[in-house]
C-alpha cells in the first residue's frame, strides 16, 4: 500500500513514523484499515443520516398539520396567553374598583356651587335674586318675576345630611346659600358655603342657553315643600 503526503502531495511506500510526513515533516493522519463489512456499516449509517435529515427538511417546509392545534403544547401556550390577559385586564380594573366615594362635603360643595350658578342665571333673566319665598324652588317654578325662564335646575334636593339647603335674600339684595353642614344646625362652624365667583356664571353661555328641563329630559324633578321661615329668622 502506498501513501500520499496531504500537504506536499509526496508518495511514501511505508506508513510514516509517528504520523510525521519523510518529506516535509508535518503530522499526516494515516488510515487505519478497515474490513468489508465495517465500510457496509459506515454506509449504512451515512444514508440513515441522509434519510433523517430529509424527513426533517420536509416537515419544516410542510404546511402545519390541524392536528397539531389540539396538541397538549398548543393548548397550554393559548391558555397561559389567556391567562396573562386576563391577569392584565383584573390589575388594570381594582384601581377603579378601588375608587372611593367622595366626601359628603365634597358632594355638598359641588350642590352648593351648582345651585350658586342657577341663581346667577335667574338674576340674569329676571333681574334679581328669587326672594326668601319661595327662595330655591322659584329654580325649578315659575314665581311670577318677569323674564323667568327656567327650569335652571333639575332636581331640588336635601344636602348629604338630609338637611335641605338655607336660602335667604337680604334687603340689600345680596343673599345667603349654605349647608348646616353634620350637625344639621345653621349658624355652625361646620357651616357650608358656596365659592362667591359661583353666583356670577358671566354671559358666554346665554347664547346656548337651554332649560334644564330639556338638558336632561330623562332625569326627575323634585318638587320639595320648604317650610316658611320664621319671622325675624333664618330661613
Amino acid at each position: 500500500m502506498r501513501y500520499r503526503c496531504p500537504y506536499c502531495r509526496a508518495e511514501l511506500s511505508a506508513p510514516p513514523r509517528d504520523g510525521h510526513c519523510g518529506a516535509c515533516g508535518r503530522v499526516m493522519r494515516v488510515p487505519t484499515p478497515t474490513s468489508a463489512a465495517e465500510r457496509a456499516a459506515r454506509r449504512r449509517q451515512r444514508e440513515r443520516i441522509l434519510l433523517q435529515a430529509e424527513r426533517q427538511r420536509l416537515q419544516i417546509h410542510a404546511a402545519p398539520s390541524a392536528r397539531a392545534l389540539y396538541s397538549p403544547k398548543v393548548l397550554f401556550a393559548v391558555m397561559l396567553v389567556f391567562a396573562v390577559v386576563g391577569g392584565t385586564l383584573v390589575r388594570r380594573a381594582k384601581p377603579l374598583a378601588r375608587a372611593r366615594p367622595r366626601l359628603p362635603h365634597q358632594v355638598a360643595l359641588q350642590h352648593l356651587d351648582t345651585l350658586a350658578t342657577a341663581l346667577g342665571r335667574y338674576r340674569f333673566h329676571t333681574g334679581a335674586y328669587p326672594a326668601t319665598t319661595p327662595g330655591l324652588r322659584a329654580l325649578l317654578n315659575p314665581d311670577g318675576m318677569p323674564g323667568w325662564n327656567g327650569p335652571y335646575i333639575n332636581q331640588l334636593r336635601p344636602d348629604p345630611w338630609g338637611t335641605p339647603f338655607h336660602y335667604a335674600r337680604q334687603a340689600d339684595g345680596a343673599v345667603q346659600l349654605f349647608a348646616c353642614g353634620p350637625d344639621k344646625r345653621p349658624g355652625t362652624p361646620d357651616d357650608l358655603r358656596p365659592d362667591p365667583a359661583a353666583f356670577d356664571p358671566g354671559t358666554e353661555w346665554t347664547n346656548g342657553w337651554v332649560r334644564a328641563i330639556h338638558r336632561q329630559p330623562g332625569a326627575l324633578i323634585m318638587r320639595r315643600e320648604w317650610a316658611a321661615p320664621a319671622a325675624g329668622g333664618t330661613p
